[in-house]
């Protein structure tokens, strides 16, 4: 093999690598199919508060996010709606 020819050889085999590596999320990408993300149902409890052994220091916790309780109901999301981790599309 020549070495121009080793030279689009190794090209090739990096653009296949580089391929192969990107995974198929651009298959998906802007497609409306169901989420498989686990649902977190209305049946949901809060833990108690967090037991600190004697003779330690509670966590300080002034700075702590306040999540305020929901005062209506959840709606529920449909089959062509799209997952909540992922973020909306940007084009209009």
């Amino acid at each position: 093999m020549s070495h121009s020819g080793a030279r689009v050889y190794q090209i090739t085999v990096l653009g296949l690598i580089l391929a192969a590596s990107s995974g198929c999320s651009w298959l998906h990408h802007g497609s409306r199919a169901k989420c498989r993300e686990p649902t977190i149902g209305a049946n949901a409890k809060n833990l108690p508060p967090l037991k600190v052994p004697a003779g330690l220091d509670t966590p300080d916790t002034r700075n702590a996010v306040k999540i305020p309780p929901l005062t209506e109901p959840e709606h529920p999301r449909g089959l062509k709606d799209p997952c909540l981790s992922r973020p909306p599309s940007y084009k209009s």
